[in-house]
């Protein structure tokens, strides 16, 4: 899910159901099924929330000025680091 949603922000695939999914409760303010927070079925909003960091992250990679890369990586250092654990996956995956 995670590559897809990579993939997405790259305007390379479709968004993965939970990222879609993260895009709507963001967008109307609600949790994705009745009842409170922890009434959520069990790893989806973690799942939600980690397909939208990485999407956001990505977008924020390839929207940059060129010539900014090292720029960008002292900014966001955690997003540096969640683009070499995608580059990772990537290579393990093909």
């Amino acid at each position: 899910m995670m590559l897809a949603a990579a993939a997405c922000a790259e305007g390379k695939g479709a968004p993965p159901p939970e990222l879609e999914l993260a895009w709507q409760c963001d967008r109307w303010h609600v949790l994705p099924h009745d009842g409170g927070l922890v009434d959520q079925p069990a790893g989806l909003l973690r799942r939600m929330s980690t397909l939208s960091s990485v999407y956001q992250t990505m977008r924020s990679w390839h929207e940059r000025k060129a010539g900014s890369e090292a720029q960008w990586k002292d900014e966001h250092p955690r997003g540096w680091e969640l683009m070499r654990h995608i580059e990772q996956l990537r290579r393990a995956h093909g």
